[in-house]
């Protein structure tokens, strides 16, 4: 086994990101490095769903954003239709089509979840597509720190408090 150094913040926010989905520091740096780990990713998929290598090629914010609600409608496509069933009416971010979402607004910009039937609004900004899909996440049962996590990876470019994992290649 080889050892590297880091700084003690960068470890820390390792620890915690690892403590966080129950996982070994070693895993996490594994699947952002996009190599196999021992441990099968079941324990928060999520997780590993943001930190696999599908998801981190996605450069735009539209497009993670489109790739999480697409991943948490197939996961729980019931609570993610309740969730869109309960909205009330005004700006509606989801719907069960993309004339539903035009309804709202003629100026909303609508593209379709990958996978599913429903339309989601895009031309919201970066704060509110993390706010949105906090609510949808916390409706389908995520804990906070995982939610903040998953939100964080939107946007992250411009996301200076969230923990960054160590650049290896220096």
């Amino acid at each position: 086994m080889k050892m590297i150094s880091v700084r003690d913040d960068v470890y820390e926010a390792l620890q915690r990101l690892a403590s966080g989905f129950h996982r070994t520091p070693d895993e996490v740096l594994a699947s952002l490095l996009n190599l196999s780990t021992a441990s099968p990713d079941a324990a928060e998929p999520i997780a590993a769903f943001v930190l696999g290598a599908g998801y981190r090629t996605k450069f735009t914010d539209a497009d993670r954003y489109l790739s999480l609600l697409g991943w948490v409608a197939a996961r729980h496509p019931g609570e993610f239709a309740e969730f869109i069933r309960s909205l009330s009416s005004g700006r509606r971010y989801l719907g069960r089509t993309r004339e539903e979402i035009l309804a709202a607004c003629r100026h909303n910009q609508a593209r379709q979840i990958d996978g599913t039937a429903f339309w989601a609004i895009m031309n919201i900004d970066t704060a509110t597509k993390r706010r949105f899909l906090a609510r949808v996440l916390e409706f389908t049962g995520y804990r906070p720190e995982l939610i903040d996590f998953v939100c964080g990876t939107i946007g992250a470019r411009t996301a200076p408090a969230r923990p960054r994992m160590p650049n290896l290649a220096a």
